[in-house]
């Protein structure tokens, strides 16, 4: 019995360790059921990502298209650097050449390439490598390249504010890109790649794919020609009379859609790094101003629809001043007892602001508001300000005599516009828009947008009557310098004071501008010039009317104008060409008074000297307005000028201020010239026709 019970510990440990490995046996093999069985996926999953890797396919964003199928924006191949720090060989070598390409500092690009710890750093994105075939060709085991598309700007800066940017990642930042950037962008695809045992991707056999959907493309309404010659014309009289800003916007009445829109400071979009907020945002849509003397057609409409004034009726100027409250109005041209139309055409404060009294302040209210001021237009456009326009249980004593006037509320340059092309299109407001179709890039039918009637404004003879007397502002009045023979233009001036830190006291803060619309008898489009601050003169009628009269001559072409006005117009830009003077021998002092008697700028970086080169060259037809560069020989010896064509005397006289002997050979216009050290060997010839 003794013997028999010296076996029960063994066995009762022989069972307690046969019980634990039956219990651990279950546990693995429950394990093994959750692992293999209830968590397939997950752990699938997980050894999946050892050797799979799923790379995407970006979509190809739309392209944009203006309104005659030209495209203006697209996409290229661009190739994107980065680096593994731990694998470069030539840190050096890639920060120059990136740098070169780029712009980036060599030295950023060296601290990214040696951060430690790193294993991947972006050094630069969207490079066109076509253009620098160094960069194309190098070779590093730490350097990265990956393929991405980026946006193309076919026309450069031209339409950049509207059109708009996007980021690395070809997301939309700014203008139309940021506005329909889900329409544009498409929907990125897969493709899963093999991993080997060295990590690199390679295709398997069938791999898993999603192909990307790009984005559809857009049909704008924009004449990239018309928003190209607005944007030069605008830049021009921002130079020329020394203004801060400059806006125009065109568009066609009768549809709402906007043929250019355009603001300077503008920007390249293809340096978006160089560029500031201010040149950035859309000015026709962002920037208020009290609008001035533009307002007074507004305030005609309202008068006339009323049946309170007719353009015939008699109004009495007063003298040119009216004391309102605590204040005086007072005209730049007085008037005493004229016609209404007489007054819109001298543009009288005080008829306008005696007028508007005339008229119920809730009812004057309700018609400014019908033509758009006090909300927004809803053009298909982010970040568009609504104004500023008091109701009237907010009126004091003078605001609606104000408002008359333009002064007492604010305003975009587009609500301004798009009033005038109501007027035009017969009393009926239409809402702007910059897009006219979708395209699918699928091959599915495309989106037609179809313009949008906002509301009636006015009746139909009201316009017509408004539309008279806007034809007498720029025919007899203070719109005179937008007039172009053969040509009925409706348009008024506007200038007015700015409000600066609570007071209109400071000098030369004005808005000067010109706003309207053509053919009168058949508006085809409407345009409002802007000027921010003019140096040169604060009135609309002398800097921005100009402007319009510009962009009118120079996309006539683009417009459907009469056989009649089309050929008018025409003669109009050949008279008003000149034919630039012979200037070389001639000291800076003379050629700049004989340039402007042609109409012409003088532009030097020379202080002094005898001018030696001109450019364009004498004989060259150009617009009178036009800059002539010119070059000076300030030094002897500094460098042969070109006197072919010049007559022995003057050809000579600049030879000699150069530095230069000279001999002749023959007499009359030297038509050769030969160097020989320091002498000029001059061949000349009497024209025949002298």
């Amino acid at each position: 019995m003794n013997s028999v019970n010296a076996y029960d510990p063994i066995r009762w440990r022989a069972g307690l360790i046969s019980a634990i490995f039956a219990f651990a046996f279950v546990v693995i093999l429950g394990r093994l059921f959750w692992v293999q069985v209830l968590d397939n996926g997950k752990y699938r999953d997980a050894a999946r990502k050892q050797y799979e890797s799923k790379v995407e396919l970006r979509a190809e964003r739309g392209s944009l298209f203006d309104r005659n199928n030209r495209e203006v924006v697209g996409m290229i191949r661009t190739t994107s650097f980065a680096a593994d720090p731990e694998m470069v060989k030539h840190p050096e070598t890639i920060a120059q050449l990136i740098s070169t390409a780029t712009g980036i500092a060599t030295d950023v690009l060296l601290q990214k390439i040696r951060q430690p710890g790193k294993r991947f750093v972006w050094l630069a994105r969207g490079v066109n490598t076509s253009l620098f075939p160094d960069l194309e060709n190098l070779r590093d085991p730490g350097l990265i390249r990956v393929t991405e598309p980026k946006r193309n700007f076919l026309y450069g800066p031209v339409c950049a504010q509207l059109i708009g940017v996007t980021d690395l990642d070809n997301n939309g930042l700014t203008g139309l890109e940021l506005q329909y950037n889900n329409i544009l962008r498409g929907q990125s695809g897969f493709v899963v790649m093999q991993r080997d045992g060295k990590g690199r991707l390679r295709s398997g056999v069938n791999p898993e794919r999603s192909s990307p959907q790009n984005g559809h493309s857009l049909e704008l309404t924009i004449d990239i020609e018309f928003q190209r010659i607005a944007e030069k014309e605008l830049e021009r009289g921002v130079r020329e009379s020394g203004a801060v800003s400059g806006t125009v916007i065109a568009l066609i009445p009768s549809t709402g859609e906007v043929l250019a829109m355009a603001s300077i400071p503008t920007y390249n979009p293809m340096r978006l790094d160089l560029a500031s907020n201010d040149a950035i945002r859309i000015r026709a849509i962002t920037d208020q101003y009290e609008p001035g003397s533009t307002m007074k057609a507004i305030t005609a409409a309202a008068l006339i629809d009323e049946g309170v004034l007719k353009p015939t009726d008699q109004v009495d100027g007063l003298g040119g001043a009216v004391h309102v409250g605590p204040y005086v109005i007072r005209d730049d041209h007085p008037l005493n007892k004229t016609t209404f139309q007489v007054a819109l055409e001298q543009s009288s404060n005080v008829v306008f602001a005696t007028s508007a009294l005339r008229l119920d302040s809730r009812k004057y209210y309700k018609y400014v508001r019908d033509f758009g001021f006090g909300i927004p237009t809803g053009i298909d456009l982010r970040g568009e300000v609504r104004g500023v326009l008091r109701k009237p249980n907010q009126f004091k004593e003078g605001t609606q005599s104000y408002m008359a006037h333009g002064y007492g509320l604010s305003c975009t340059a587009l609500q301004m516009v798009n009033a005038y092309a109501a007027i035009a299109n017969g009393g009926v407001m239409m809402e702007p828009h910059c897009v006219r179709e979708i395209r699918n890039s699928s091959g599915g039918r495309n989106t037609v947008l179809e313009p949008q009637t906002i509301r009636r404004v006015v009746s139909a003879a009201t316009a017509d009557a408004v539309i008279k007397m806007l034809v007498g502002v720029v025919e007899n009045g203070t719109g005179k310098l937008a007039a172009i023979p053969g040509l009925a233009i409706a348009g008024k001036t506007g200038t007015s004071k700015q409000l600066v830190e609570g007071s209109y006291d400071q000098k030369q803060a004005y808005t000067a501008t010109f706003v309207g619309f053509y053919p009168a008898d058949n508006p085809q489009v409407a345009m409002i010039v802007l000027l921010d601050k003019p140096q040169t003169s604060i009135y609309g009628g002398t800097v921005a009317a100009p402007i319009f009269k510009r962009i009118v001559q120079k996309t006539m072409t683009m417009v459907k104008l009469g056989d009649s006005e089309r050929t008018t117009i025409m003669n109009m830009m050949k008279a008003d060409s000149v034919r630039v003077p012979e200037l070389r021998g001639m000291p800076l002092a003379t050629a700049d008074t004989i340039l402007s008697m042609n109409g012409l700028l003088l532009t030097t970086s020379s202080e002094y000297g005898m001018i030696g080169t001109q450019k364009p060259l004498a004989g060259t037809m150009v617009e009178r307005g036009s800059s002539v560069e010119v070059n000076t020989v300030k030094h002897k010896g500094e460098y042969v000028p070109n006197v072919i064509g010049l007559t022995l005397r003057r050809a000579v006289s600049i030879l000699h201020d150069a530095g230069f002997q000279v001999k002749i050979r023959g007499s009359g216009l030297v038509t050769g010239q030969e160097q020989k050290a320091d002498t000029c060997i001059l061949t000349a010839k009497r024209d025949q026709a002298q």
